[in-house]
């Protein structure tokens, strides 16, 4: 149910809904399983923590498995990235929870929670970004220790070269990968609670 279904649904009736009332309606919205915008970032959050276990995990496994075990500390940075996202995604699942809750929440707790929301949001993408080149520079430092980098003959102003190239390669594509995908996932939908919220306060 959208929000003009409900506006049509009080429209038929014979008395008028008080602010309490109408700022439940509102809120019931937030919990239709196919139609709520936090149903749907949650559904959102978990294909996201689903595809970075595979694709961390896969990561993990190499490193820990090739050049004969000498890059296995990339592999521990991985397993320290993902507990950390992993963490975070906890964190946000257990705010977008809270934010579904119709009796315990009012509106201003409502319209809080989405500023928090929104702050997480900016820090996932900032993170994801810098996560990047910042992988890239410990794995070339790991590589440098296990001396993987002297065979072939290793030339100091080729392999900066390249790193910087290749940092500067990543941090713009993650950067605009992930400005696309929250949006995607969760940009709109917090639009759409925005919108909930200015419709609650013109009522």
């Amino acid at each position: 149910m959208e929000l003009e279904t409900l506006k049509a649904i009080w429209k038929e009736q014979d008395v008028t809904p008080d602010a309490a009332a109408s700022r439940d309606e509102l809120l019931a919205l937030l919990q239709k399983r196919s139609h709520g915008p936090i149903d749907r970032m949650r559904r959102n959050l978990r294909k996201e923590a689903v595809i970075m276990a595979i694709t961390y995990s896969g990561c993990i496994v190499f490193y820990l498995l090739a050049f004969n075990g000498s890059m296995s500390r990339v592999a521990w940075v991985f397993v320290g990235v993902l507990a950390f996202y992993f963490g975070y995604y906890y964190r946000k699942n257990q705010l977008l929870k809270r934010m579904q809750c119709v009796s315990c929440e009012v509106r201003s707790n409502l319209a809080g929670q989405l500023k928090t929301l929104q702050k997480y949001l900016r820090f996932y993408f900032w993170s994801g970004t810098l996560a990047a080149p910042v992988s890239i520079i410990a794995a070339f430092g790991i590589a440098l220790q296990s001396r993987l980098a002297d065979e072939p003959p290793f030339h100091w102003w080729r392999a900066i070269g390249l790193l910087s190239a290749l940092i500067v390669v990543t941090t713009v594509a993650t950067y605009f990968v992930n400005r696309w995908g929250i949006d995607k996932f969760y940009g709109r939908h917090v639009r759409k609670l925005q919108e909930l919220l200015r419709e609650m306060d013109e009522g």
